[in-house]
């Protein structure tokens, strides 16, 4: 196979054809006489042709060397063009971003995320995979998404997870709920309907986990997808949502559901970008994870 020419020979040889002088040649690349003559003998060697006629100082183009400029020229062109390229996709930066997220990320943090991102990176086109915390980190290591936006997961041993910010989960409840009035006991949850988003969540099981520790084993559950339709049902008084107050900021404030918070101890949660170990990052993820610190910082 033929190896590739050398673009430095070639950009000698062109500088030379056109000025017909090695002292012009040199002051042009900014190289001394002798390595453009060294360049030229390689180049000819490398071809097995003679590219110059050599008479006195000055040179000319044999029939080989016209046959070469033309190649030569569009080579060189083709390379300036493509540095041309790789410098305006830097102030222009184009590409795809494949964001996995659960789904209160995809409703509550994302929205604010992407407008500000396609401020930066208006050319880049962005694709979301939801789903709960668990399914999210298969996808990010069998490298189907670049990022994901989840609660920490428990093993981290193949990621790099930075934080975006840290909630405390609590209950939710109708006006008209009992435990409005009287502050309820860890035991009073065992009769209660609760109102979860998936049983395959890490939110899920942290719920669990947590009442398991205080001895008690949850009963009931009514199994939702969406936060809006859990904060709904909590409306209505048909079971207790438990989750951070900012997913209902605005029913809280109409009075519509009251926070109370869980008994014996607090439950909190770490929300982070996630991305796998040993994989460099571009300025468009960079940015995106930026994006979503600062929108972290606005939810505490």
């Amino acid at each position: 196979m033929d190896q590739p020419l050398d673009t430095r020979q070639l950009r000698a040889f062109i500088s030379l054809a056109r000025s017909g002088s090695f002292t012009q040649a040199g002051r042009e690349l900014h190289l001394t006489q002798s390595a453009i003559s060294h360049g030229i003998k390689a180049l000819e060697t490398d071809l097995d042709c003679q590219l110059f006629h050599r008479q006195g100082k000055s040179v000319h183009l044999t029939h080989h060397g016209r046959e070469l400029l033309p190649h030569a020229e569009t080579i060189m062109r083709a390379m300036s063009q493509a540095r041309a390229s790789l410098g305006a996709l830097d102030k222009n930066p184009r590409g795809r971003l494949t964001i996995g997220c659960t789904p209160a990320a995809s409703q509550y943090i994302l929205p604010t995320v992407f407008r500000e991102f396609k401020e930066s990176f208006p050319q880049y086109e962005i694709r979301v995979l939801p789903g709960e915390t668990p399914e999210i980190m298969e996808k990010l290591q069998d490298n189907q998404v670049d990022l994901a936006v989840t609660l920490g997961p428990p093993d981290t041993s193949q990621l790099v997870c930075q934080t975006i910010f840290e909630d405390e989960l609590e209950f939710l409840v109708s006006p008209l709920h009992p435990w409005v009035s009287k502050v309820p006991k860890i035991k009073d949850a065992v009769t209660e309907t609760f109102i979860v988003s998936s049983r395959s969540s890490l939110n899920f099981l942290m719920i669990q986990e947590y009442f398991l520790k205080q001895g008690v084993r949850l009963q009931h559950f009514i199994e939702l997808g969406s936060s809006e339709a859990i904060k709904e049902l909590a409306k209505l008084g048909l079971g207790i949502a438990v989750a951070a107050r900012w997913i209902a900021q605005s029913e809280i404030a109409a009075g519509q559901l009251v926070p109370i918070r869980l008994p014996k101890a607090k439950l909190r949660r770490r929300w982070v970008t996630s991305f796998l170990k040993g994989r460099p990052l571009n300025l468009a993820e960079r940015t995106f994870i930026g994006l979503c610190e600062e929108v972290g910082r606005r939810m505490n």
